[in-house]
């Protein structure tokens, strides 16, 4: 079995493992081998904006994960895309740049979680991206992701800017900017029309360094324990061929939601009881190791469209190809905007802290798709909005299915189990009919398609939200961190119970922000590659 030393071995190229690779290698002191079970992102579709639509209806570069059987969905398996790619589900996902709110990083602090309040992870949010807007004292200027607002032009974008005060959602000029609620164009994570990833901001400049090796088709297996130190990654090749790699320092995991869990109980730390199940030997009974599951829950509301909207004529398919090669070799063009009329953030219920709904306002259907004059018909023509539950009540869990790492976990999202996930839904069901029945849209608006007219009492909605909710691919909390002994991880996102191994990356989030997650994940690794070069020169 072929052994190699490094500093530091991380698992997983995704959103933080980008960031950690390129952030710890980058004095040229230390040395970095970073393992991706995916392979290249160098597919065109990757790389412009439209072509996520794409990614996901086929889910490339994707690991297959689904729920098991939803309990609360009418017994539905929902599909949860996660990116096997360099740049792991930043390759992948809608760009979509959210922050979340001050209050969500202040509660994490105040719930145990030392050192992340808003007031010391802003410097991180700064640090990360480069924002294309109108500078303010919160946005960073020179970070390696460039975040602009969507340009993406329609009618229909009009009618919501003219609707959405009349609703209590009024123009906000940056929603990052430490304020939410109200309605905005949505910022997105690109540079020059093509995606920011993290595979792109970060490792791309990073490639030519001698400190640096990246490994892809490199499945993790199991971390080697000497005593209670971490001291090895074992994985496979897509060969087959196993191999070691040593870490001199720390081992960092950068697995996200699913497989993090999966490899600290694969390598002896989780649920005692369950692990002896599969035949592994406890290392450290940690039961909180793959609960504490959390995601955004979403449904659609959908209206037929009138007039025939600008989508469906630039999505005939030699047009969309055209297109697609303009964002790609050019940077300009309808492809490198994905298609929107905004964001939205909403407080349904009076008493909370913070937005907890949140609209992304869309002039196409779901359903949309290339076409062709009698080859390929067009999708429909519909429009509305996304409904986007953001603090969830419900709680998931993620289990091993076998001992073997190349065997996917068994994941229970529990959607909908809370009556209040139920509740708020409806609610801002309502309020988004009442946005759509506004005036502004009258030219706009055909029949209600989803969930439909005869949908209203709260025994018909609930129907409707178990038949259509889905996932809006924003799982958090598997590795929870905390200031107390049932947390996976503490604050400076050290594994408990051993030494050399850290997690980094959306799973030790305490609970959901509000918004997207790919924002403050980008943040957490370049708040841990601060933690863990300090560490480093305490020796």
């Amino acid at each position: 079995m072929p052994d190699m030393e490094f500093d530091y071995v991380i698992v997983g190229a995704g959103t933080a493992g980008s960031v950690l690779a390129a952030r710890l290698s980058e004095d040229g002191r230390k040395s970095v081998l970073l393992l991706e079970a995916g392979g290249a992102d160098r597919d065109i579709l990757i790389h412009v904006p439209l072509g996520f639509g794409r990614i996901n209806q086929k889910r490339y570069f994707d690991w297959g994960y689904d729920t098991q059987p939803e309990e609360f969905l009418d017994g539905r398996v929902v599909p949860l895309p996660r990116g096997r790619v360099m740049g792991g589900t930043s390759s992948i996902n809608g760009m979509v740049y959210v922050r979340g709110n001050p209050a969500d990083f202040d509660r994490w602090a105040d719930n145990g979680a030392t050192g992340w309040s808003y007031e010391e992870v802003l410097p991180y949010f700064k640090r990360l991206e480069t924002w294309e807007g109108e500078p303010s004292q919160a946005r960073g200027m020179t970070g390696p992701v460039h975040v602009r607002e969507n340009a993406y032009r329609d009618p229909l974008n009009a009618a919501f800017s003219e609707a959405l005060p009349r609703h209590g959602l009024p123009r906000n000029r940056d929603y990052n900017d430490g304020e939410q609620i109200g309605h905005a164009p949505f910022q997105q994570s690109l540079r020059r029309g093509r995606r920011a990833s993290a595979s792109v901001s970060y490792l791309r400049p990073a490639r030519g360094r001698k400190n640096l090796r990246i490994e892809t088709g490199a499945l993790a297996e199991r971390i080697v324990f000497e005593g209670r130190r971490a001291t090895a990654v074992l994985y496979r090749t897509r060969g087959g061929e196993a191999r070691r790699a040593t870490a001199r320092g720390e081992i960092l995991l950068c697995g996200g939601a699913y497989n993090s869990p999966q490899l600290l109980m694969l390598s002896g730390i989780g649920p005692a009881e369950q692990l002896k199940r599969h035949g592994i030997a406890p290392l450290v009974d940690a039961p909180s190791v793959g609960a504490n599951l959390q995601d955004h829950v979403v449904v659609l509301l959908e209206y037929e469209r009138l007039d025939p909207g600008p989508f469906a004529k630039g999505s005939r398919w030699d047009r969309a190809i055209a297109s697609s090669l303009l964002a790609y070799l050019a940077g300009v063009g309808p492809a490198t905007n994905v298609p929107s009329s905004g964001l939205g953030f909403a407080r349904i219920d009076p008493a909370a802290e913070v937005p907890d709904i949140q609209f992304l306002f869309r002039p196409v259907s779901r359903l949309a798709r290339p076409w062709f004059p009698l080859i390929a018909a067009k999708g429909p023509n519909r429009f509305g909005c996304s409904i986007i539950l953001l603090h969830p009540e419900s709680r998931g869990r993620v289990e091993l299915a076998g001992a073997d790492g190349r065997t996917p976990v068994r994941i229970f999202q529990n959607f909908l189990q809370a009556e209040k996930d139920r509740r708020v839904l409806r609610e801002a069901i309502r309020l988004g009919r009442e946005i759509i029945g506004d005036a502004a849209f009258s030219a706009f608006r055909g029949e209600e398609v989803l969930p439909g007219g005869e949908a209203r009492s709260d025994d018909e909605l609930d129907a409707y939200l178990r038949k259509f909710s889905s996932t809006a691919h924003h799982p958090v909390g598997t590795c929870r961190m905390g200031g107390d002994k049932a947390s996976v991880v503490d604050p400076s996102l050290k594994v408990r119970g051993v030494e050399g191994l850290r997690v980094v990356d959306a799973s030790v989030m305490p609970d959901l922000i509000s918004g997207n997650t790919n924002a403050p994940t980008f943040m957490v690794a370049e708040k841990a590659a601060d933690m863990i070069r300090e560490d480093a020169k305490r020796g």
